[in-house]
């Protein structure tokens, strides 16, 4: 007897991805495979008894997303935290007053959610509220944390760690830069964050993850911001989980990660700090013109960290985000090249926030795969935004998505999340509408940093990332015809059900079911 398909999906908008102007009306799906594809325009789909039709009157099919940076257990966590939204100092103490009342005195309160750009807090702003819990103030890009007198005497910050602010005494303000919010938050994971809440922290993510069509994800862990035991609780539950996870350690220990036979290496290994933080290395001084960033590892130590994963075949992803970083970066990959030969490998910079059309250029030329954050723009670009309180003219070449496509780049899209949200559509609408109108892609390429790129970055394109007979059954089917909407419209549309593998892994209220 014929294997008939399991599910027909029909009477829908399917962009397939595998080119710009190839599109189907229905396709079939047997067990976790696409077995049949009907081309537009076509009839409709003949029906088989032990089949489900799905009548998808409309609504767009993409290949499931694909997140190309993402921190599983930080974002999982998020639920633990306490979500200030506030845009004065006076309006967060307030708000964190009123949050106290509800914890057990010496509960941590873990704090998010604020605006980072109007709120400035110090250690005895928080002492103000409490001084019988220890609180702890994240700002969403790791590199900035602030600590009240509890939190601070707790996690036993070293006295001679760099990015400790001082006040005109020489006191410790709680605000922690660089190394030292590095310090302070390995300390909380330590003493807080138990492998009981990382596993809820994981399911939840995974959970989160399909309900905004997400099928894959580059899960960026451990490392100088978080604690080298999510590396092992992420590998673990990788091999049972549904979502496809690939998973960079973020570590320089070559050897260890070849003992746990992981492939990748690095992910958020970050050479330098955040333009927000003024710690993005730069060439030329910040706009009040007192420094330039700063770089946290020597060329050497960069060098010989990329000759070694090269040299073993591990994919190497670096974060790096002023140009003098950036620079870094480019120059120890061409000298493992030099040495070692190019190989196939796909390594990759993430964030390249603020690079130079000469570092553009040789970044490309080097095959590298760029891991860009277009929702970077959307949240401080602009004549008015934040890059530019901070860089002046200079924000015009930050997060430049559309110079490295136009110079066939290939970039992979990522939420970072926790940084920016998670919903792919925000960072596909971010692309269209990037500030700086010379950046902006077309739809279709925007399309592709959440699809085809981040499967092509994966070394996986021959199975997700785009529809067709053979490939994966991964897809998204979204409320509306995408192609019908603005770019503004796009971050509005709802995820209606996520498929994995050919299983239904999220359905919006059943919406599709008959």
């Amino acid at each position: 007897m014929k294997n008939n398909p399991d599910y027909i999906l029909y009477n829908g908008n399917f962009i397939s991805m595998e080119r710009p102007d190839k599109q189907y009306c229905a396709i079939g799906i047997t067990g976790e495979t696409i077995t049949e594809v009907w081309e537009k325009p076509c009839r409709m789909p003949k029906r088989f008894f032990g089949t489900k039709m799905l009548d998808l009157e409309g609504r767009t099919v993409l290949p499931g997303f694909i997140d190309s940076n993402v921190h599983m257990v930080q974002g999982g966590l998020m639920q633990y935290c306490v979500e200030i939204k506030a845009d004065t100092r006076e309006a967060f103490l307030q708000q964190l007053q009123q949050k106290v009342q509800a914890f057990e005195a010496g509960e941590l309160i873990w704090c998010i959610g604020y605006n980072e750009d109007t709120v400035e807090l110090n250690r005895w702003d928080l002492d103000q509220i409490t001084s019988i819990h220890p609180v702890v103030v994240s700002k969403t890009e790791f590199h900035k944390t602030i600590l009240n007198t509890s939190a601070y005497n707790l996690l036993k910050i070293p006295y001679s760690i760099s990015g400790i602010q001082r006040d005109e005494k020489g006191m410790p303000t709680g605000v922690l830069q660089g190394e030292a919010s590095g310090f302070a938050r390995r300390k909380l994971y330590t003493c807080f964050v138990t492998d009981d809440i990382r596993r809820l922290a994981l399911a939840d993510m995974e959970r989160k993850a399909f309900r905004c069509g997400i099928t894959t994800v580059n899960a960026m862990e451990g490392g100088a911001f978080f604690s080298n035991q999510d590396i092992r609780m992420v590998q673990r539950f990788a091999e049972h989980s549904r979502l496809e996870i690939f998973l960079f350690p973020q570590t320089m220990d070559v050897a260890t990660v070849q003992a746990a036979k992981l492939p990748r290496i690095g992910g958020n290994i970050y050479l330098d700090g955040s333009i927000g933080s003024q710690t993005a290395a730069l060439y030329e001084p910040y706009i009040d013109g007192e420094h330039q960033g700063v770089l946290y590892y020597s060329q050497e130590d960069v060098n010989q960290f990329v000759l070694e994963a090269h040299t073993a075949g591990l994919q190497i992803a670096l974060s790096c985000i002023g140009p003098r970083a950036i620079e870094q970066a480019l120059a120890a990959f061409a000298a493992a090249f030099e040495i070692a030969g190019r190989k196939n490998l796909r390594h990759r910079l993430e964030l390249f926030v603020l690079p130079t059309e000469a570092q553009i250029t040789w970044a490309i030329s080097m095959g590298l795969i760029l891991s860009m954050r277009a929702n970077y723009d959307r949240q401080w670009g602009g004549a008015e935004g934040k890059y530019a309180a901070l860089l002046g003219d200079r924000w015009k070449g930050t997060n430049p998505i559309g110079a490295v496509v136009a110079q066939g780049g290939i970039v992979a899209g990522g939420s970072e999340y926790a940084v920016t949200p998670l919903n792919p559509l925000k960072s596909i609408a971010s692309c269209l509408l990037h500030h700086n109108a010379v950046q902006q892609l077309s739809l279709y390429d925007a399309l592709r940093t959440y699809t085809a790129n981040g499967a092509y970055a994966n070394m996986a394109e021959d199975r997700i990332g785009s529809l067709g007979i053979g490939m994966q059954a991964d897809l998204v089917v979204l409320d509306q015809n995408l192609c019908t909407l603005s770019p503004a419209e796009i971050e509005t549309l709802r995820v209606e059900m996520t498929i994995k593998k050919g299983e239904i892994v999220y359905a919006r209220e059943d919406v599709l079911w008959k």
